[in-house]
């Protein structure tokens, strides 16, 4: 690590045993990562993180040296080392190199949590994006403020990397930052993959093979998703005159690429509203499940509610989904206003002495603490276990299959559930005041009538 290096953090504690503990586990996290060290190359803490993630992927004791004695007995190290890294975020100076691996490994922590799960998708495609890195000088986590790409000169070979970022460079200002996110991870493992293939002359057979190589070791869903993302970045690249023509689309798997969510049968909504209804009014579980099933909002879009957010709009009351006060959203297109029914027992009087008590946020702990109770809570009312496909997100899933049962126009389906096209949310989700509030109402009483 070379020279002794010195940090001062405020631990916003007055115990002196509680800083202690507090700073021996920032400064643990914070040398583990290189970023201590700012002499570090990009180089250096990009394989620092590699080296790290696939540590996690093979071994569970691999945070033994952060002074946890394993997962198993902590239970939220991972969590615990996400914190971690947004107090040194707040607190350190860091160059630029260590802020892309910073970021980088915050989205680690949140992969790895979903490893222990069961689920090690997300950890594998940082993996192969860390190795896709490799062949450019250029990170992944970033192209604001970075050098214009520059565009290839006739005859001149183009990569996916050089397309993609050319698309990037047009489009990532509609994109909210957890799409972008989520878009620069597929686009690393496809510029892997492809390597130096030249687009320009790219053949079926280029994109079934890769195809095949995307389908080893990943859900349907997942390599659809990619592949999604592939005829995207092609089909822009041959409207704006850089490729003669793509045969990236219609790669799609049919079978076995349904969403891996399951929804809720009737009765287990039934079920579930039964155990809220019965809970005091006071209690932030009552609500967060009644919102669910009567709104199909995402949990992030619930966990985020404030007092002002619950209104009446010529006195229908409604759920204001929206990017104030710092609130986040999945994408341009889910910033909606919902009507709170009072199908399936909702008492919505009480729902709106909750909200003003609250004053503020109604759901007051970590986002973190929210979710993993709330499915916690799910599952012991149903009797369900953990990685069966079925989770809080399986509300949203019953609401849109009860409003296409009950025929709602697709519209209203959209705007009820924020959705950019009605293809998503009918054929994923069936197997802002563009829509007036009183018909989106109506459409989720007659929904939620019969489910």
């Amino acid at each position: 690590m070379g020279s002794r290096q010195t940090c001062t953090l405020s631990l916003k504690t007055t115990h002196r045993q509680a800083a202690l503990t507090t700073a021996t586990n920032l400064l643990s996290t914070f040398r583990a990562f290189h970023l201590g060290n700012p002499e570090a190359t990009w180089e250096q803490l990009k394989e620092g993180l590699k080296e790290i993630a696939e540590s996690v992927l093979q071994s569970r004791s691999v945070w033994e040296g952060l002074g946890s004695s394993g997962i198993d007995s902590s239970g939220h190290v991972y969590s615990d080392i996400g914190d971690d890294f947004s107090v040194i975020a707040a607190t350190e100076p860091l160059s630029v190199d260590q802020t892309k691996a910073l970021a980088l490994g915050r989205r680690m922590m949140l992969a790895a949590e979903k490893k222990t799960a069961g689920d090690p998708s997300d950890l594998l495609a940082i993996i192969e994006e860390l190795r896709a890195i490799t062949s450019s000088t250029t990170p992944l986590t970033s192209t604001t403020g970075s050098t214009p790409t520059a565009h290839p000169v006739a005859g001149e070979a183009i990569t996916f990397e050089t397309l993609y970022k050319l698309h990037m460079e047009e489009r990532q200002a509609d994109w909210q930052p957890a799409t972008l996110k989520n878009k620069r991870a597929c686009y690393g493992i496809l510029a892997g993959m492809l390597g130096d293939l030249d687009l320009r002359s790219h053949t079926r057979k280029d994109m079934t093979d890769l195809k095949a190589r995307l389908m080893e070791g990943r859900k349907p869903s997942t390599v659809n998703k990619i592949l999604i993302e592939l005829s995207s970045v092609m089909t822009w690249g041959e409207d704006n005159g850089y490729l003669n023509k793509t045969f990236g689309k219609g790669l799609q798997i049919r079978k076995g690429s349904e969403s891996e969510r399951e929804a809720f049968t009737p009765t287990q909504v039934a079920d579930l509203m039964a155990y809220a209804n019965k809970l005091p009014t006071s209690s932030w579980q009552r609500w967060a499940l009644s919102l669910g099933v009567v709104t199909g909002a995402r949990i992030g879009e619930i966990y985020q509610i404030t007092t002002e957010d619950l209104t009446k709009i010529e006195e229908q009351l409604v759920m204001d989904i929206n990017t104030n006060d710092g609130k986040t959203l999945k994408n341009k297109f889910s910033a909606r206003v919902v009507p709170v029914v009072s199908e399936h027992g909702v008492d919505v009087s009480a729902l709106q002495a909750f909200a003003e008590a609250a004053n503020g946020k109604l759901f007051k702990m970590s986002s973190s603490g929210f979710t993993t109770q709330l499915n916690q809570l799910i599952r012991d009312v149903l009797g369900t276990e953990t990685n069966t496909g079925q989770s809080f997100h399986s509300l949203r899933h019953h609401l849109a299959g009860a409003l296409k049962a009950a025929e709602a126009p697709l519209g209203i389906a959209q705007e009820i559930l924020g959705h950019s096209s009605g293809s998503i949310t009918f054929d994923l989700y069936g197997s802002g005041r563009a829509v007036q509030v009183d018909r989106m109402a109506e459409a989720l009483r007659d929904a939620l009538s019969d489910s």
